[in-house]
């Protein structure tokens, strides 16, 4: 692929279309959150958006090396959408009397992916050597998974928590080198999945109000919840989706798969994973805005945004070899406030938990410009 390909390929339509399905698997794992809040639910949860993230990547990955211009694709990708609905209609009980109803999906789904992989790279011998080396553990790891659909829990997440490691370890082990990566279209895809998400929390927070007593209160609430949003939308979308973007542009061919490998499949997940915690939070609290949280509520709060900020952390370490102090520093503060303030009114807490996080924009974004700006020639 030379490089003017690689600029000018964007995400497809059908990739869209496959990506919307995952609105509503993102809209499953909040619900199943609300559900459970104690620490193993929470845990549950974030394990299920583990299991649900890996299988998206996984299509991400192979539709960056493979075509998906022709009619059996197209018809293939169509039946991995139509799994993975499957899949996340299953969610918010998993873990009780539905597990073979996300299991079995889960596993067809993953299958599909791999023989997808194989049969778009049959005339591209570098790449599908290195899917060859993968190929056994994305065997493995969804055979577990089912597995664990027809056990009851613990087995169940305990096996459902070995198949994801089994593709940590597997990529890990293996590695990314071999995979050409267009830059542009990669980084797309991802920044589209963080927008799916920011949009699941809008709708999460608006699903919850619309029953709601208006008043000032009310009014106040939903002002914060949004312009807590946007500041998350502003953390990824200012700066770090270009600076991403550039650095795996920037990278060897041989080194783009490694970083991609790690910056986005590994290090976008707490990205994701922070804005459901945050999107749980900001609905519990617009439900009773006038009293304090309980701890579970103020917990999904606060670690939202720790969670979110430290992917950032990792992102930008992993690229440059800075540490973004400014993200470390308002994620530590965020979470400190939500565990300490607990007899804090919900919608003041939601007030400094935003605050926190503007002004850690704000610090970071004025330290960037200054440090633009000394390094323009004069």
């Amino acid at each position: 692929m030379s490089e003017a390909e690689e600029t000018e390929r964007r995400t497809s339509y059908l990739e869209l279309f496959f990506d919307l399905v995952f609105v509503f698997a993102i809209t499953q794992v909040t619900a199943q959150i609300l559900e459970d809040m104690s620490p193993v639910g929470f845990a549950r949860s974030a394990l299920m958006l583990g299991l649900i993230w890996w299988a998206w990547s996984s299509y991400t990955w192979m539709t960056n090396a493979v075509g998906t211009e022709t009619f059996a694709a197209r018809l293939l990708i169509l039946g991995g959408a139509g799994g993975s609905f499957v899949m996340a209609l299953a969610v918010p009980h998993a873990y009780l009397e539905q597990g073979a109803w996300f299991g079995v999906p889960y596993g067809a789904v993953r299958l599909l992916n791999v023989a997808l992989y194989l049969w778009g790279l049959r005339n591209d011998p570098a790449q599908l050597a290195a899917i060859r080396k993968l190929a056994p553990w994305f065997l493995v790891a969804p055979a577990v998974a089912v597995a664990g659909g027809f056990v009851d829990d613990p087995a169940r997440t305990w096996l459902w928590a070995a198949s994801l490691a089994i593709d940590v370890v597997g990529t890990l082990t293996v590695g990314a080198a071999g995979f050409r990566v267009s830059a542009s279209h990669f980084a797309e895809r991802y920044a589209l999945f963080v927008i799916i998400a920011l949009g699941e929390s809008i709708v999460a927070v608006g699903a919850g109000a619309s029953n709601l007593h208006r008043d000032a209160a009310f009014a106040l609430t939903v002002a914060l919840a949004f312009v807590g949003v946007a500041a998350l939308w502003w953390a990824y979308f200012d700066f770090t989706v270009h600076a991403a973007e550039r650095s795996l542009q920037a990278a060897p061919p041989e080194r783009r798969g490694p970083f991609a490998r790690d910056v986005f499949t590994f290090f976008h997940y707490p990205i994701v994973l922070g804005i459901i915690f945050c999107a749980v939070g900001a609905k519990k609290t617009l439900a009773h805005p006038e009293v304090p949280l309980s701890q579970a509520a103020r917990v999904a709060l606060g670690l939202g945004v720790a969670v979110y900020l430290a992917g950032f952390v990792l992102t930008r370490y992993r690229a440059a070899g800075l540490i973004a102090w400014e993200r470390l520093a308002g994620g530590a503060a965020a979470l400190a406030a939500a565990l300490l303030l607990d007899e804090t009114r919900a919608v003041a807490l939601l007030a400094i938990v935003v605050a926190i996080l503007v002004a850690t924009i704000a610090a970071e974004t004025m330290r960037l410009r200054e440090l633009r700006a000394r390094m323009r020639p004069s």
